[in-house]
């Protein structure tokens, strides 16, 4: 258990931590630069560890469960920064209340909302212009890690460690390019060419199922690019991933692709422990991942996200009054179940993933 903790835990907690930090602090950025107070930059919840207070009463803190993060602002109700708390807010004076998130205009809000996700995308980019210059483009090789035992492509001849040379004839130089040709339903069946252990070896698997049930080795390579490109190529990578993203949601929502694919929290410290491992190159590219993961999701339209607040304020200054505090209730306490049952769901997939059970039942005596 503590090999686990130095090696996956350790990691997966300061990596997200400097991922959230990048998130609160356009949140933070954007609600000074409107005059918005802040009382409290928290990494973490829960009780607080140790912090300091700035000159303007701001208390920065890490708190003790390193999940995440929030930028209280005075008047909030609570951590989300959804809605105000009346009885907090009528004990203000007039100059206090001018200094609320909720005294200002639809479009301060939306400007302090959407500061989150943008602080991730542009840390993002400086991350990723970074790591082209001084490593490369990463690329993940086309080599098989896993392979389920239940999936299609176990049951037509894949194992583990097989690395794909070819799918119907065309090369595949990174594991990345293995998607288009099961997704795109342009395939029935799939001609590959493996090698494994020294040969080549041709199989066929007919596209029953829109996955293969194969999980793509931890390890990376680097393609070198020219100095020249690597500003630009840092904004079409940016825009591609960002792209993919919503794309592979949207497959979830319609059915497209198993939701057993969400990974939560484990999958994530497994990633990160995997990425220390592999160098600081890989380090780099995996806070560019969760970076612009975190950014993305952040703008979907669901309440309780900074999408959510977007869509309220700006419904708000469509019909030019507030929306009433109950609705707002309803709306955000939604949100808020949906998100749960959204973490609740993706952690199942986890203990299932990782069989957290059957480690479990053999810990017990029989």
């Amino acid at each position: 258990m503590f090999t686990w903790v130095l090696e996956y835990g350790l990691p997966f907690i300061v990596l997200l931590s400097i991922i959230v930090f990048a998130h609160e602090w356009g949140h933070f950025w954007f609600a000074r630069r409107n005059g918005v107070k802040v009382e409290n930059f928290a990494i973490g919840f829960g009780p607080e560890l140790f912090g300091i207070t700035d000159k303007q009463g701001t208390r920065w803190s890490f708190n003790i469960v390193p999940l995440g993060g929030y930028v209280k602002m005075l008047g909030d109700a609570d951590a989300t920064s959804a809605t105000a708390d009346s009885s907090i807010v009528g004990q203000l004076s007039e100059s206090e209340k001018k200094q609320t998130l909720h005294s200002k205009t639809p479009w301060q809000r939306i400007q302090v909302a959407f500061g989150g996700p943008l602080a991730n995308f542009v840390f993002a980019i400086i991350v990723m212009i970074i790591l082209f210059a001084a490593y490369g483009k990463p690329i993940t090789p086309p080599v098989i890690d896993y392979v389920d035992p239940a999936g299609i492509g176990a049951k037509h001849g894949l194992v583990a460690n097989d690395r794909i040379v070819s799918i119907n004839e065309e090369p595949i130089q990174q594991f990345e390019e293995i998607l288009p040709y099961i997704r795109s339903g342009k395939f029935k069946e799939l001609n590959i060419k493996v090698e494994r252990q020294g040969k080549q070896v041709d199989l066929k698997i007919p596209l029953t199922e829109k996955i293969l049930g194969i999980r793509q080795s931890p390890t990376m390579e680097f393609k070198k690019i020219a100095l020249s490109s690597v500003i630009s190529e840092s904004f079409s990578t940016f825009w591609l991933m960002s792209k993919a993203i919503v794309v592979g949601l949207g497959e979830l929502i319609t059915g497209k692709r198993q939701g057993k694919e969400l990974g939560g929290i484990g999958s994530i410290a497994s990633m990160a422990g995997e990425s220390a491992k592999i160098g600081m190159g890989a380090v780099l590219w995996f806070m560019i991942l969760m970076s612009i993961n975190l950014g993305v999701l952040n703008l979907f339209p669901i309440p309780v996200l900074d999408g959510g607040q977007i869509l309220m304020t700006s419904i708000e200054w469509i019909i030019r009054r507030p929306i009433p505090e109950i609705v707002q209730k309803i709306i955000f306490g939604t949100g808020f179940a949906m998100v749960i049952a959204l973490m609740i769901y993706s952690t199942w997939n986890d203990l299932l993933r990782f069989k957290v059970f059957q480690i479990i039942r053999g810990w017990l005596p029989l």
